[in-house]
């Protein structure tokens, strides 16, 4: 659904979605909360691969289990984040967009959601290849089983 939702914003921007999925579990999650943590990471993914000019944009999604959780990881090609952000991106009101009208609301909000809605987490890592940093990867983690 998160997809579907998000194609357009994909076609008008020329991304490229790739996505795996490894997983045969299913999990309860509020949709439409899920769907805001997709838009948050879709939305500065593609201002990043924008602002960088990436030419062949490219977003993949792969989703698996190890043991008791499910993983989404997500992750672009737009050059990676400053390791120094790593940490303060999930803080309220922090935004390295603010010249492109950023709030630094977005990624404090898909922390909040990830925490609190689904007892799961989302942290953040660089992608490297031999020489440099190519893009970011934001792994989510879910509970496969929740005490209610």
């Amino acid at each position: 659904k998160s997809l579907d939702f998000l194609s357009y914003l994909f076609k008008i921007n020329s991304v490229q979605i790739n996505y795996k999925n490894e997983s045969t579990s299913e999990i309860q999650i509020h949709l439409n909360e899920m769907v805001q943590v997709f838009i948050n990471l879709a939305k500065n993914s593609c201002d990043a691969m924008i602002e960088k000019n990436i030419e062949n944009r490219v977003i993949d999604i792969h989703t698996y289990e190890k043991e008791d959780y499910l993983y989404i990881e997500f992750e672009d090609n737009a050059g990676g984040i400053k390791k120094e952000l790593h940490q303060r991106i999930f803080e309220p009101y922090f935004t390295t967009k603010i010249d492109m009208g950023g709030t630094g609301i977005g990624l404090y909000l898909c922390s909040l959601i990830m925490t609190q809605s689904f007892g799961g987490d989302i942290r953040v890592e660089n992608i490297m290849n031999e020489t440099m940093c190519v893009g970011a990867r934001f792994v989510l983690t879910f509970p496969k089983r929740r005490d209610v």
